[in-house]
């Protein structure tokens, strides 16, 4: 039997402590009418869809029996009709022999909303179900190989035999690598690579080349029309902005540079540079949609330079200010998805430091992202564009990143990325007066 764990550690992660979970009495499940391959409880006037589920048992459902219910119906999606809840040891069967055990799962979505839990739900499911799946060999796999996007944190928690092969491609965006086949993708794993004998730049090379086979160019007699993509499952469009001609063939009918947003993972948005008005609505039409689902991808924009190649629209055009708001609202998100799990890596090991979060504030120059340093607080900080110091005998201020990091010598965290800085204690007096000496004004 193939047994996939809640969670193991990365080598730079402390050793989880997973709590023990007593036995629990047999669930006498009943079976929905005229369906008798689910085998998953009935949840009364809750349609199937696992963000209306409650943690919290509004319908008067054992949570432990609700997060299953939701691993259940993210496997159907992911692995086929066939899972099934084993409510004594707190664990999903699925596929012929495969299990996944729920204990640490259900601690370190203690608290969420229903859509962080969707979206800790579908993580969970698709990064450790790759451990199990068997993509064929080598041969096999090659001609099925395709790119796909996901967000910096989304191999958080993989467990060691389900490490994903990826790279950064976009600021806090990733490329990863899937095998296509009928009805689900398996994303492929550096176990996978080691058994095929090739090396990551093989795999990525491969999957770009087949990439470029199924991109469909822009149609020079479609005009100027805005052009909206969404993908049902197997088109891959949210990947097309790796192929380097795709984004650049808008150009002819667009008359001017394109600028592509993906806000989620199945979403791309094509419009043109050169009109302020739909620039500035699909921003704000981007944040909502990023901000509002589990599939978050990106709220940034993205265009191509004069070689062709794709770069962050806020490269070439930083005075835009749609660009300043995505780029921190992209980081502030990012991070939030690191803190609720480093938090509960710290919880389970006893690590006492706080996890510093990010905030979101209007300045004078433009929206930029905040952190504060508490005075008597040991917190790991993100990396942000000010900290702000919040002593007990003096009106908070703000300082740089840049130079905080260079008064205080502030180190960054092994492992961690996003990337977060270890402030075990509050500056010395002379070192506090240097900062202040730097400080600048937001209000």
């Amino acid at each position: 039997m193939r047994v996939v764990g809640p969670n193991p550690d990365h080598a730079h992660v402390p050793l989880l402590h997973i709590p023990v979970i007593p036995q629990a009495p047999l669930l006498h499940i009943p079976v929905i009418p005229q369906a008798p391959l689910l085998h998953f409880p009935v949840i009364p006037q809750a349609p199937l869809l696992p963000a209306t589920i409650s943690r919290m048992g509004a319908n008067e459902v054992d949570p432990r029996t609700s997060l299953a219910y939701l691993v259940l119906e993210r496997l159907r999606i992911e692995s086929g009709p066939d899972p099934v809840y084993d409510s004594a040891n707190f664990s999903v069967r699925y596929g012929d022999d495969d299990v996944l055990f729920l204990d640490n799962l259900f601690e370190e979505t203690a608290g969420c909303d229903e859509t962080e839990l969707a979206a800790h739900v579908e993580h969970f499911v698709a990064t450790t179900i790759a451990a199990n799946d068997d993509p064929g060999s080598w041969d096999a796999a090659l001609p099925r190989l395709r790119p796909i996007l996901k967000p910096s944190t989304y191999t958080i928690g993989a467990p060691p035999s389900g490490l994903l092969v990826s790279r950064r491609i976009f600021p806090l965006v990733d490329e990863l690598v899937a095998v296509d086949s009928p009805g689900r993708r398996t994303v492929v794993s550096w176990e996978t690579i080691a058994a095929w004998g090739v090396d990551p730049a093989t795999v990525f090379s491969a999957a770009r080349s087949n990439l470029a086979t199924i991109t469909v160019h822009a149609d020079p007699s479609k005009g100027r029309a805005v052009q909206r993509l969404v993908d049902s499952g197997s088109s891959y469009f949210t990947s097309w902005l790796l192929d380097p001609g795709w984004l650049a063939s808008h150009r002819g009918r667009f008359g001017c540079a394109p600028v592509a947003f993906v806000p989620d993972v199945d979403t791309v948005f094509v419009v043109p540079s050169d009109d302020p008005g739909v620039l500035a609505h699909h921003f704000e039409l981007v944040e909502r949609q990023y901000t509002h689902t589990a599939r978050g991808l990106s709220p940034q924009a993205y265009t191509v330079d004069d070689d062709g190649t794709v770069v962050t629209f806020d490269t070439l055009h930083p005075e835009n200010p749609g660009t300043e708001r995505a780029r921190c609202v992209h980081i502030a998100r990012e991070y939030d998805a690191q803190s609720g799990w480093l938090r509960n890596q710290y919880d389970l090991d006893g690590v006492r430091s706080t996890v510093g979060t990010v905030s979101v504030k209007t300045t004078p120059f433009g929206p930029r992202t905040v952190t504060i340093w508490d005075q008597g607080i040991d917190s790991v900080l993100p990396r942000t564009d000010l900290v702000a110091f919040c002593g007990h005998a003096s009106e908070p201020f703000y300082v740089q990143f840049e130079d905080v990091a260079r008064i205080t010598g502030i180190a960054p965290v092994f492992g961690l990325d996003p990337a977060r800085f270890h402030a075990s204690s509050w500056p010395t007096p002379d070192i506090v007066e240097d900062l202040a000496a730097h400080s600048i004004r937001i209000d």
